[in-house]
């Protein structure tokens, strides 16, 4: 039983790595995946690595193609349009129901998700980008939406895609950082019509840019 137990929690860290490999774009949409090159990579054998195949199929970010190959899947950018209407429907509505009961924990939380980013955001924008999704996770946790938050990540998997292509042009980083400001203090001040409005200028910076990342990188969008 020790060693199940083991086995199992291996399994879980090769699935959470892939996919991270995956979302940052290490593995970019359509490549090829070998399982023999896996299994060299992770030094383990083919069922451990067939079983994250299969859980990250049922996710959206491979396919499978029996007796034939696993690729990673292309970004679909008409389910990117669809998350992005649910999340930021959603998190205007949190960002204005928080701007009038929110108490002082969450905005030093935000205070210090925010100076984080400042000190990670030319140097590692993968960690950048983790702290952005924290953000607007603690935001779902004040509001008591937890749930809500762990279903609308499970469908953000090609936004967060398209966001991984966006976040290295221009200065990205630094307006990210401009809008969690505005979004914070918004927060702190009480005013529920500016943090919604800043929510939604926030969330709609990348899926506005998805027709000319598509324009970059064709061969990552799904026809």
């Amino acid at each position: 039983m020790k060693s199940s137990k083991k086995f199992e929690t291996r399994d879980g860290e090769i699935r959470a790595d892939l996919r991270r490999r995956i979302i940052a774009l290490e593995l970019p949409p359509g490549t090829a995946l070998s399982r023999q090159q896996l299994q060299e990579q992770y030094t383990l054998s083919s069922t451990p690595i067939r079983d994250a195949l299969l859980q990250l199929q049922e996710e959206g970010l491979v396919a499978i193609q029996p007796q034939s190959r696993t690729c990673v899947t292309l970004i679909d950018g008409e389910q990117a349009r669809q998350a992005h209407f649910l999340r930021s429907t959603i998190e205007r509505e949190i960002a204005s129901r928080l701007a009038r009961t929110a108490g002082p924990e969450l905005h030093t939380t935000l205070d210090r998700l925010i100076r984080l980013q400042e000190d990670v955001s030319r140097h590692d924008l993968y960690l950048f980008a983790q702290l952005d999704q924290e953000f607007h996770e603690e935001l779902f946790i004040a509001a008591g939406l937890e749930h809500v938050h762990d279903a609308i990540r499970r469908e953000s998997i090609h936004i967060d895609r398209i966001r991984a292509l966006h976040l290295p042009l221009g200065d990205k980083t630094a307006r990210i950082l401009d809008e969690h400001r505005r979004i914070a203090e918004a927060l702190r001040t009480g005013s529920a019509e500016q943090a919604g409005t800043a929510m939604t200028q926030h969330l709609s910076q990348s899926i506005g840019m998805a027709a000319e990342l598509r324009r970059l990188h064709p061969n990552y969008f799904a026809a």
